[in-house]
């Protein structure tokens, strides 16, 4: 009788211990399933306005970078509106994404943004306009301050060095930090080079391309004798080259912004001789490819900003009417 408890006492153990192999196996089958899915990332971009030809692209070569590593690219397209890209990334937040890869519309009011994301624990990377105090884990932009003298170097260039010139200049926007940087490069040149040189600052609300044609049109006819204009960005730009085209301004000057495509093909089809005379530039697809390094490196780990003053900067790229031809602005 004791040996018969006994055999039925150790059927009993075999059991459980084979109940529980089988229990072992399948939690580590769901554990494996469950890491497996959780290497996969849902990364949210927040462009400026999608309807800028430089976001468009951004956007585009971003999303192209992180679905290449088996994410989920998420565009969020607050269209230029600072109140709506704070609502977009406060429900980012919530909803808990991986990372999120921003430009400061309001570069003091995305502080509160970059907050909120902090708090959270969810990286945040910001291209271009950057928030003021830093906070963001990684941040990329070119060197617009740099970007601002090469313009009016190009523009005094086009002008054969004329002293006394008159420059119309888009006004900066207080809220828009790479546009302060780009017009306070152009003027501290002009000021070191040219003293003599009037620049007048102006600038519209509406800065749409219909709207920066109507205030180009206003210039036009305020300031008849104007040699030259210089726009820091690509739709400001080419509104502006197309109003003097209308009004039949044909011999003044025009420095752009953001070396587009665009741009590009106005100075090949009308050659070296073209008034569109040059564009700093960014290149939206090494901005892309950065940023989304950058936020591979912040999630595995091998990337944490030194502080604020660790912002990665590229040198602006100079198209021309002379090298229009040959120019490429990815090119390394």
């Amino acid at each position: 009788m004791k040996r018969k408890m006994i055999s039925m006492l150790l059927a009993g153990l075999l059991c459980v211990s084979s109940l529980a192999g089988c229990s072992s196996g399948k939690d580590s089958d769901s554990k494996d399933k469950k890491d497996d899915s959780s290497d996969k990332k849902t990364i949210a971009i927040v462009p400026w306005d999608m309807a800028m030809s430089f976001e468009a692209e951004f956007e585009q070569v971003a999303r192209e970078a992180i679905e290449a590593k088996g994410w989920e690219a998420v565009t969020m397209d607050p269209a230029g509106d600072w109140a709506k890209e704070y609502t977009i990334i406060e429900n980012l937040v919530t909803q808990g994404v991986d990372g999120i890869i921003y430009t400061a519309i309001d570069t003091e009011g995305a502080n509160d943004a970059v907050a909120l994301a902090n708090e959270a624990g969810i990286p945040i990377v910001d291209f271009d306009c950057l928030a003021s105090q830093g906070g963001a884990d990684a941040s990329v932009q070119y060197d617009d301050t740099k970007g601002g003298e090469l313009a009016a170097e190009e523009c005094m260039k086009a002008l054969d060095g004329k002293e006394d010139a008159q420059i119309i200049i888009f006004e900066d926007e207080p809220s828009i930090a790479s546009s302060g940087l780009r017009v306070n490069g152009f003027i501290s040149y002009l000021e070191a080079n040219y003293p003599g040189v009037e620049v007048v600052k102006n600038r519209t609300s509406d800065r749409t391309s219909n709207g920066c044609y109507a205030w180009a049109s206003d210039m036009i006819t305020a300031y008849p004798d104007a040699d030259a204009f210089f726009l820091y960005w690509n739709e400001s730009t080419m509104a502006t080259y197309n109003a003097l085209q209308d009004a039949g301004k044909t011999e003044v000057v025009v420095v752009g912004y953001d070396a587009t495509q665009e741009q590009q093909k106005v100075m090949q089809d009308v050659g070296p001789d073209c008034k569109l005379a040059a564009s700093p530039g960014m290149s939206a697809k090494k901005m892309a490819e950065k940023c989304v390094e950058y936020m591979v490196q912040i999630l595995d780990g091998s990337y944490k900003r030194a502080g604020a003053d660790d912002i990665y900067k590229f040198t602006p790229e100079l198209l021309t009417a002379e090298n229009a031809a040959d120019f490429d602005i990815n090119a390394e």
